[in-house]
């Protein structure tokens, strides 16, 4: 499973490429990937721009124009680029045509990462949901609830690899 500097470099990564762009189409060719209403997902992300690149822990947001696509890579989860038309690969499973003809491809070799599509005004509680602590980079992390986290382990290892609320 990438770690969360891993996710973050691919959040870095993708910003640079697609930031901006607009989505013509979503081709879906492993269904079980979408956790949200498939019927919805295909309906919904055509016409949306890539507004910003986020990440909530091992999560990554597409925030689009006006929802929001959280993606959790899993295990082997990775996402592919390509300026022209996208070569056929094996383990490609969720296709992203945009206007400019370039393709954003999910390859997931074991068939575990995820998709969901969620208004912005639903973010918090799916992650609450998700039992996700706060980011040690955003102003609300509060070193004191940390320490105290830290005081009642045991293991120094454990609470510093926790993503979920302390």
């Amino acid at each position: 499973m990438p770690e969360l500097p891993e996710v973050e470099t691919v959040r870095r990564g993708l910003e640079k490429l697609i930031l901006g762009k607009k989505i013509s189409s979503v081709e879906i060719r492993y269904p079980k990937m979408i956790k949200t209403d498939l019927d919805e997902f295909q309906k919904e992300v055509p016409g949306q721009i890539v507004e910003s690149m986020g990440r909530r822990g091992k999560y990554l947001l597409f925030c689009l124009t006006n929802k929001v696509l959280i993606s959790h890579l899993r295990m082997e989860g990775k996402y592919f680029y390509y300026p022209d038309q996208a070569p056929e690969r094996k383990h490609a499973h969720v296709f992203f045509q945009f206007e400019d003809g370039g393709t954003l491809v999910y390859e997931d070799v074991r068939k575990f990462g995820t998709m969901e599509l969620l208004a912005p005004d639903l973010l918090d509680a799916y992650f609450i949901s998700k039992k996700l602590g706060p980011e040690p980079s955003e102003q609300d992390f509060d070193l004191q609830v940390f320490q105290a986290a830290l005081a009642k382990s045991k293991s120094l290892s454990n609470p510093i690899f926790w993503t979920r609320l302390w």
